[in-house]
């Protein structure tokens, strides 16, 4: 640790009552404690995991300790730098993050050329037959944005079925081989619900790009990752989340690779909180193995996932009026609906059988009007449910420290006007991604003009309303570095450095919340997690800068020097 600018020592006794029930002290720091009652702190106890002391020229309960020496206990001397508490990304995908680092990567390449390189590379790399997996391409920020189709890649992976995820998951591009496996062509077959098959319009011939449950089709016939891949996906996911002082996560993931976590968490190599949303098409068969799964302070199934509508980027997600920059062809164009949505009363039902059970829904909504559409669900379900406001949390639960029965909108991006209000007043959790905000800030005036964009990410517009918000980074989708959520929701600024609705910036503080007791509100882990508070999880952050004395602009510049889970550090520069 002395590397990093920190000095950690193990000290001698020095006679004192509470002696023993201590085993870290942090020192000499500048404690951001989210703690609206002791906001700040220069010291810190840690005892079992937990934080048992915090205030200032601790330990305040032992004057005789002037040195802060206990007998074979561990003290830090943060040396001034800053503390925060463990950072929470409250939606990620954690093992398809942990996968892509072994994939195809095309987030970054800067046109045409070099795509159709990038592919060829990977298929000279793999012995035939192999699938050629991963993509996250955006082509919105090359010099000449065109669209990818199967002509791109098919020339150079002739040998190779391919499937490449767009940015944001809700598209893909395949190739030819890839298509034939999955028996589509230009008979068939029709556009499966809440899904679309992009077709040439003169020869009906698919081009490649399939959007939303269409990407099923082809994705049923890859081959699922071996345990062993899984696992090293996991171990290299937790890496990469705890160098940017993430403690906890919540990952909407299918019901099998909770398996994988399990093994982990048993054999003592689980390092991060993990608050699981079942990502599956209908939840209620898994309501029951959910009931029986074990819980404990790192693992949690917290509620079920499912998608009301598709993506931005690829013009799936469902608006009230049409898209700005519709073809011609397509001028009426809003979007998608997923089939949950189409099937009356089919979302309703699953919410309350999972609320019923004590669990939470997540649902995606990223359209205006499909953000409508889920508010006027859970109002139904709450007017079922009585006067008791949707996120509260059940007397067993509020005894157990917690509460799962938290009901969110995912991604919440684009909202009508009036319904902003309705998130405070349900108590629904806007669980918000704020980089997607500068990356979409590029594109989205073009695609749904100016007017409806001032209630796009509407960071301040939800905390005027009182509304719970979360931040998380949908990683892989983007980057799973906190700071540079901070930054977005700050400056406001896109990827290219220009301004996107400045009126729904907020302050570093409201940002770090929404990254802090924000997310663990989300997951009913407010009374453990998100403050370095006595009697909470010991999970905290030294950092290299201080987050709330730099200039906005570089706020994405920080850098973590230690991350702590359960007073343990798991990661240091």
């Amino acid at each position: 640790m002395s590397r990093i600018g920190l000095t950690v020592v193990t000290v001698a006794l020095v006679a004192c009552g509470c002696a023993q029930h201590h085993d870290l002290f942090v020192v000499n720091a500048r404690i951001w404690t989210n703690d609206p009652a002791n906001p700040l702190a220069d010291s810190l106890h840690v005892c079992d995991g937990v934080f048992f002391g915090v205030g200032r020229d601790l330990p305040h309960d032992c004057p005789q300790a002037a040195n802060l020496a206990f007998a074979g206990k561990t003290v830090i001397d943060a040396k001034g730098a800053r503390i925060i508490p463990g950072l929470i990304d409250s939606h990620m995908h954690l093992f398809s993050g942990g996968l892509q680092a072994g994939r195809l990567n095309l987030r970054d390449v800067p046109d045409r050329l070099a795509f159709i390189d990038a592919v060829s590379a990977r298929a000279a790399a793999l012995p035939k037959g192999a699938w050629i997996l991963g993509g996250r391409w955006s082509t919105e920020s090359w010099h000449l944005p065109a669209q990818p189709t199967k002509h791109w890649i098919d020339p150079v992976t002739s040998n190779h079925p391919v499937l490449l995820d767009r940015m944001d998951g809700h598209g893909a591009l395949a190739n030819s081989l890839a298509l034939r496996i999955a028996g589509i062509d230009e008979h068939g077959p029709a556009d499966p619900p809440g899904g679309v098959i992009e077709r040439d319009p003169q020869t009906h011939e698919p081009t490649g790009i399939l959007k939303d449950s269409a990407i099923d089709l082809v994705e049923r016939h890859i081959p699922a990752p071996t345990d062993a891949e899984l696992d090293a996906a996991l171990t290299a996911a937790m890496v990469e989340a705890h160098r940017h002082g993430i403690t906890a996560v919540h990952t909407m993931s299918p019901w099998s690779e909770l398996a994988v976590i399990d093994q982990a968490r048993a054999s003592g190599r689980l390092t991060l909180r993990v608050r699981y949303y079942v990502s599956e098409s209908d939840w209620r068969q898994y309501l029951g193995p959910a009931k029986s799964h074990r819980d404990d302070d790192f693992i949690r199934v917290c509620g079920f996932k499912q998608f009301a509508d598709g993506s931005m980027g690829s013009r799936t997600a469902y608006m009230a009026a049409p898209y700005a920059d519709n073809p011609v062809e397509m001028r009426d164009w809003r979007g998608l609906l997923r089939e949950v949505m189409t099937k009356p009363g089919a979302l309703g039902k699953m919410i309350e059988a999972a609320r019923l059970a004590g669990y939470g829904a997540a649902i995606h909504a990223i359209g205006d009007q499909a953000n409508h559409e889920v508010l006027d669900v859970y109002a139904r379900v709450g007017a079922r449910f009585g006067s008791q406001p949707l996120g509260a949390a059940t007397d067993a639960q509020s005894r157990a420290g917690r509460a799962s029965a938290r009901l969110r909108i995912e991604h919440a991006q684009h909202l009508l006007p009036a319904d902003i209000a309705r998130f405070g007043r349900l108590g629904v959790v806007a669980s918000m991604q704020p980089l997607h905000r500068a990356d979409d800030a590029r594109y989205v005036e073009a695609a749904i003009g100016s007017d409806r964009c001032q209630t796009s990410y509407a960071f301040r517009s939800l905390l005027d309303a009182d509304a719970a918000l979360a931040f998380g980074s949908d990683w892989p989708v983007v980057s799973l570095n906190p700071f540079l959520g901070i930054h977005a929701a700050v400056t406001g600024l896109s990827l290219d450095g220009k301004a996107f609705v400045p009126a729904q910036n907020i302050t570093v503080e409201e940002a770090l919340r929404a990254y802090t007791s924000g997310a663990a509100y989300a997951a009913g882990d407010e009374a453990r997690l998100g403050a370095i508070k006595s009697g909470y999880l010991a999970d905290f952050v030294i950092l290299e800068d201080d987050v709330l004395g730099l200039p906005a602009d570089v706020l994405k510049t920080v850098e973590v020097k230690a991350t702590y889970v359960g007073g343990k550090a798991v990661w240091s520069r």
